[in-house]
């Protein structure tokens, strides 16, 4: 019997800390196969992004395209570094109608630098119905597509945040509630379908790990593919992550 298998378009970390790496480690967690498509070797340091190394749109797409018609169960994008990008991939999405597709909106290493410029954001809202994604935002980068000021720090703001993600085209909106304060940690997960539904974990002390985000969303991805209710698969997703932290820490 052929294993659950996930599409996944993304950055590589030159540190292995996030990106592709930090992707095929969550789905293998999970028991399911990753199959990577590189769309930026990123060169990155202790001071944020040295080289984006974009790779040819024609390129990674093609490969995508290859590993997709082998089937696959779901569809995971990370960094996709410009406009380009972002087009090919929802031409991607268009040739797979009714597969889960989760995009996290990766906008920029933690560390600092920019993976996406002001056109790419703009390229990526306008795209959102296309895409037909389940969108994976952590708090900054959804004031940044939003055009926010200010991050969503507060229960209200943050599900306004989700429906205004929702409102522009997004299939749903896992908002990662790692940036905030809070204890417990609150993720938020909205859809036209479920509404809004807080999902709370204990915040892990510390620094946390690099590329936890990119393990979040790939998680959660793997449950889609398992077939979880998005809800179960965000809780899953998020209780492994805290899981892989104390593991680093010890």
């Amino acid at each position: 019997m052929r294993s659950l298998r996930v599409l996944v378009v993304a950055g590589r970390d030159s540190t292995g800390g996030a990106g592709l790496d930090a992707d095929a480690e969550a789905l293998k967690a999970f028991g399911v196969e990753p199959l990577a498509v590189c769309s930026a070797e990123t060169e990155q340091g202790p001071d944020g992004l040295i080289a984006l190394g974009a790779r040819p749109v024609d390129d990674w797409s093609r490969e995508a395209r290859e590993h997709l018609e082998t089937g696959v169960q779901a569809i995971k994008f990370g960094l996709l570094p410009g406009a380009a990008a972002i087009a090919a991939a929802a031409e991607l999405c268009a040739s797979a109608p009714g597969m889960p597709v989760i995009l996290d909106p990766v906008l920029g290493p933690s560390s600092g630098g920019e993976f996406l410029d002001a056109q790419g954001r703009a390229a990526l809202v306008e795209l959102l119905p296309r895409l037909r994604a389940h969108l994976t935002p952590n708090l900054p980068e959804a004031a940044a597509l939003l055009g926010w000021a200010t991050v969503p720090e507060s229960r209200e703001d943050r599900e306004r945040a989700a429906r205004e993600l929702l409102a522009l085209g997004a299939a749903a909106v896992l908002l990662k509630g790692g940036h905030g304060g809070e204890d417990p940690l609150c993720d938020l997960w909205v859809s036209r379908a479920d509404g809004a539904r807080w999902i709370e974990r204990r915040r892990e002390p510390g620094r946390g790990i690099r590329g936890s985000g990119c393990r979040l969303a790939s998680a959660f991805a793997a449950g889609l593919a398992r077939g979880r209710n998005p809800v179960q698969a965000a809780k899953e997703a998020g209780d492994w992550v805290a899981q892989r932290i104390r593991q680093a820490r010890a």
